[in-house]
């Protein structure tokens, strides 16, 4: 409903202390609250504060004359106070949401111009209408009033005018009632038991009033009453049998005293209407999904389905769901026979608790609702073959049968229970007949926090020179049932993009701006600049505030992402600052290379070599650490290091390093950090040349390499970048790959076998282990059992984390109900559980004997 946000970082002058979002002082670039709605994110995702920034709150049933004025059509109108007959200033006070504020129409203005008109800005199911007049002591309440409402529709066709129908009314002559509700019925067919109308315009007109006569008042009180609140006097005149009759003053004067009866003295009426609250639902999470980069995907007269999240209840998609009986000539009939299914895809942009869906179905059109459909959800995980996995939530219809009732239902809700999900998915059935059905609006509602946000900063500019990044801290509170993750990414390359527009504002291409516009069509171009090719992938999410970062540093720029996620609608995580801390660079550059790239075996131990090259200028400190983080799965030691010239390394020349003059720190099982004898530093002309001996289980084995200074808090990290240091070594980058061919389980060994499942602990259990190769992240080991006879009787299963490498996986001697097996032979499948039906050698079978 608002103009989408650009696509990219844009680099522009602002005179605010928050638009770049981040500022650097001293060492340090800090990111605090105000920083923070700089950075990018899904449109109106985040909320923010002088606390820092907050997942958006999903709310149900709200007064959506509140947020009139964020919404805006087509022609740009903002809702908002449309119009009033009189005194259109003061209009605006009926939806601020405060009480004692209000709109009167003008002192001389007459009853037909008593009337004042609300856009809502967008098409809302609305459950309830509240009409709230002044206190008693301020104002007084319209003597009698209608409540209009209207979805947008004109009164007929080429009419600007807007068809109006009573929502309601005041009963009689309302003296005292200052607080009206109206619970809205739907004006079209809808589901048995629906509450509400989907209405965009609202009208208050008053069709009665007192005038000069609201309240009776006594002489003393009526001349203390400002002029403009004296209402009329009415004079009376005493008949013999004691009756007042009403005449005017002249006629009054002229009765004797004995005639004159009494004199009536009124306050004027204050019509003062004070606030018009409109309930709906909830917000409508449809409403903004294009502009968070969501989408909305169907079948037949494409382009037109985002007409059903534009707001407007004006415009509907139309939407094939029936097709003509066969023999009609029509070539797409086979296809349509054969394929029966159509579905609606709709991406949120982000992920939400979700609760209810609203089809508002037009109800002009010939078509009328679909004959049957099933909602579908979807939090984006997503299956072996990569499609996303959905949950049916709801349906209507059976087996794609027509139901008439079903038709004929122009707003139909489907609820279910609060689910997370990001995607959408509507199938619907092809009848055997023509039908088409026009969908005006697809609303969707829930409840709670976004349960996942992630907002990327704006471009970092570290400065002209290369700076270490060398830790990242943060102030953030996260609840339980939520988490914070940050990660970071950095380069020194930036592309230029141009983003062209027309003088109306709207986005066009370059070959459109230069070769179709005249110059007075051409608007402003926006020069916005992304990444270029040698920025690094984003970093591992860090585990704690104070993390070393492992981007690769130096470099000029760096990008921060912080995703805040929530398990919990009741409950987000709030962050308040972010701070990157940083260094004055080891060395310039420091390039790495291991060799041979390429080895003979896998899962065998083989010699690889690794190779550094720093460069080093003034001011550089040097380093005395390298630390060498493997693919899981791979174990690493050091065999040997020297340093040399080139020409020494190739002959096995150059300075050798005992084994124990290198101190090994304490590492992961995946890592090697070694302590060098001496620092590497300015006036360092050789290579550091490391020999290692490890095996290596996946088809290609990624190295991220560290040098290092300092210890404690102290110690200073900075990446190797991969390049080629040394000409006669077959490497080229920080990879070693493993042969292509072979299978993905290797030799088993078991032991014992046989083996006596009798529970008195030896050898109550067979034991199978078996190196994985080429398989990455979390798998299934099985052992699947089988008798002589080919009959399966067990089955055992163990999920793995990162499988890569030497696994194992036990059978205890019992079948699939947990008895033990009897005496024999078995067969046991031994392997690892895999999609690719392809993969060679996933399985190996063996022979066990059980025995008693």
């Amino acid at each position: 409903m608002t103009r989408p946000a650009l696509i990219g970082v844009l680099l522009l002058a602002a005179s605010a202390l928050g638009a770049q979002g981040y500022r650097i002082v001293g060492n340090q670039v800090r990111v605090d609250a105000q920083h923070l709605p700089a950075w990018n994110f899904p449109a109106n995702t985040l909320d923010f504060d002088a606390q820092g920034a907050k997942p958006r709150f999903v709310r149900q049933q709200i007064n959506a004359a509140l947020n009139a004025r964020l919404f805006a059509d087509k022609d740009g109108n903002s809702g908002g106070v449309r119009d009033a007959g009189s005194n259109l200033a003061l209009a605006a006070n009926l939806i601020d949401g405060a009480n004692d504020t209000f709109w009167e129409p003008a002192a001389d203005a007459p009853l037909q111009d008593w009337w004042v008109e609300i856009d809502l800005g967008r098409a809302v199911w609305v459950k309830k209408i509240v009409v709230k007049f002044a206190e008693e002591d301020v104002g007084d309440p319209f003597l009698q009033f209608n409540l209009l409402t209207s979805s947008g529709l004109t009164a007929f066709s080429q009419s600007k005018v807007l068809n109006y129908g009573r929502a309601g009314r005041s009963e009689g002559l309302n003296k005292t009632q200052r607080v009206f509700e109206f619970e809205l019925q739907p004006t079209v067919n809808a589901d048995e038991g629906f509450i509400g109308d989907v209405v965009r315009y609202v009208q208050i007109v008053a069709t009665a009033s007192d005038l000069g006569q609201a309240q009776e008042v006594s002489k003393a009180t009526w001349d203390g009453l400002p002029d403009d609140e004296r209402g009329d006097v009415l004079y009376f005149r005493r008949e013999q049998s004691g009756v007042e009759r009403l005449v005017d003053k002249a006629e009054y004067e002229a009765l004797s005293s004995e005639r004159q009866g009494t004199v009536s003295y009124f306050r004027r009426e204050r019509p003062r209407l004070a606030e018009v609250e409109v309930w709906t639902v909830g917000d409508n999470i449809s409403l903004e999904a294009l502009e968070r980069g969501g989408q909305i995907i169907g079948y037949g007269n494409l382009g037109a389905e985002v007409l059903t999240l534009d707001g407007d209840y004006t415009t509907f998609w139309s939407v094939e769901v029936g097709f003509n009986s066969l023999g009609s000539g029509d070539s797409t009939l086979d296809v349509q026979v054969q394929d029966p299914i159509r579905e609606i895809f709709l991406d949120l942009g982000t992920w939400y608790w979700l609760d209810r869906l609203l089809f508002v179905f037009d109800n002009l059109a010939s078509g009328g609702a679909f004959p049957n459909y099933v909602v579908n959800l979807s939090d984006g995980t997503r299956a072996p073959d990569g499609s996303l996995i959905f949950t049916t939530l709801g349906e209507r219809g059976r087996n794609g049968v027509e139901e008439e009732d079903n038709r004929g239902l122009f707003y139909q809700e489907n609820a279910f229970p609060l689910t997370k999900a990001r995607f959408l998915k509507v199938d619907y059935r092809i009848l055997q007949h023509s039908i088409r059905s026009g969908v005006r609006e697809l609303q969707v509602y829930g409840r709670g926090f976004i349960p996942r946000v992630s907002t990327v900063s704006t471009m970092i500019e570290l400065g002209s020179r290369p700076r270490i990044l060398s830790n990242i801290t943060w102030d953030a509170d996260v609840p339980a049932g939520t988490e914070l993750h940050i990660r970071t990414r950095t380069g020194n390359e930036l592309d230029d993009n141009i983003i062209y527009f027309d003088n109306k504002g709207k986005q066009v291409s370059k070959e459109r701006y230069y070769g179709k516009l005249a110059s007075f069509q051409r608007g402003d171009s926006l020069i916005s600049q992304s990444p270029g090719e040698d920025w690094s992938n984003w970093s591992s999410f860090y585990e704690h505030s104070g993390a070393s970062i492992t981007s690769p540093s130096p470099r000029r720029f760096a990008m921060i992402e912080a995703t805040l996620l929530s398990e919990n609608p009741e409950q987000a995580v709030t962050l308040h600052n972010l701070r990157l801390n940083l260094d004055t660079p080891l060395a310039d550059q420091i390039l790495g290379e291991i060799a041979p790239r390429r080895v003979l075996n896998s899962g065998q131990p083989e010699i690889v070599n690794l190779y550094l090259q720093p460069t080093f200028r003034s001011g550089n400190r040097g380093f005395d650490q390298v630390l060498l983080v493997s693919s899981l799965g791979v174990e690493i030691e050091v065999v040997e290091a020297r340093v040399g010239a080139e020409d020494e390394l190739e002959n096995d020349g150059g300075v050798v390093y005992a084994l124990d003059e290198i101190e090994q720190v304490e590492s992961g099982p995946d890592s090697l950090w070694l302590r060098l004898p001496q620092i590497v530093e300015s006036g360092f002309a050789d290579i550091v040349a490391l020999r290692l001996i490890g095996s290596f289980y996946l088809a290609s084995n990624a190295f991220t390499v560290s040098v290092g200074l300092g210890s404690g808090s102290e110690l200073v990290w900075q990446r190797v970048d991969a390049g080629d240091v040394i000409a006669f070594a077959q490497g080229r980058d920080l990879v070693v790959q493993t042969p292509f061919d072979g299978g993905l389980v290797g030799d088993v060994e078991m032991a014992p076998n046989p083996f006596t499942p009798n529970g008195d602990g030896v050898n109550d259990r067979v034991r199978f282990s078996f190196p994985v190769f080429k398989v990455q992240g979390d798998k299934a080991l099985v052992i699947e059992i089988y008798n002589l006879s080919g009959r399966r009787v067990g089955r055992v299963e163990r999920l793995v984390s990162n499988v890569a490498g030497h696994q194992s996986v036990a059978w205890d001697g019992r079948d699939a109900e947990g008895e033990l097996v009897a005496p024999g032979i078995y067969i046991c499948r031994v392997g690892l559980e895999v999609d690719d039906e392809s993969a060679e050698r996933t399985m190996v079978a063996k022979l066990v004997a059980v025995a008693y």
